[in-house]
């Protein structure tokens, strides 16, 4: 592991390098990433490598490079993004750039360790985000973590002839830690 900063089971989280910006890249050149991210121009990497210097500057985001433990390799970003420490919210964005590690529980496990960073650490009472209606896998993930479904956002983006609705979703902080004392109430029976 190479400058971990959030440790889980299968991935962990470290700080954005230089070098991942072949993987910012991905989030917008890439036809089948593109999709889920709805980006729509193209970007270089000298492009990306002005970005990433200028990323920590930035006191209202937080990003991170996503990493299989078991193979060392960069698959995604993960990110806090408008995180406001007065009223302690902030919306969350997740993005696996390599379509070969969709559907292995990765998304999950980085939503759970967000989470927990957001509420133990940064001490967010609301991390909230926006999802495709169509995306039931990232759906499901959200919600095994805890999320839930506040609102529809009707044809709020448009990508290939087509409009898309998003749902607006968030987990409290009571809700998180609510789950984590039902979870070991169980666990002791």
């Amino acid at each position: 592991m190479e400058n971990e900063f959030i440790v889980g089971k299968a991935v962990y989280l470290r700080p954005v390098e230089l070098k991942d910006a072949m993987i910012y890249c991905q989030c917008m050149n890439s036809p089948e990433v593109r999709l889920t991210f709805f980006t729509i121009f193209p970007i270089n990497l000298i492009q990306q490598e002005e970005m990433i210097k200028s990323l920590y500057k930035q006191k209202d985001f937080i990003p991170f490079t996503i990493v299989v433990k078991k193979t060392d390799k960069s698959i995604g970003i993960a990110a806090f993004h408008r995180v406001d420490l007065a009223s302690r919210v902030a919306i969350y964005s997740i993005i696996i750039t390599e379509p070969s590690e969709w559907g292995k529980g990765y998304g999950s496990e980085v939503t759970q360790l967000m989470v927990e960073y957001g509420f133990n650490v940064l001490n967010l009472n609301r991390i909230q985000l926006h999802v495709t209606a169509h995306n039931s896998r990232g759906i499901k993930a959200y919600e095994k973590v805890g999320f839930r479904r506040e609102g529809l956002l009707r044809q709020a983006m448009y990508q290939n002839d087509r409009y898309f609705d998003f749902y607006v979703m968030a987990i409290l902080r009571n809700e998180f830690y609510g789950k984590k004392r039902l979870k070991k109430q169980k666990a002791k029976k």
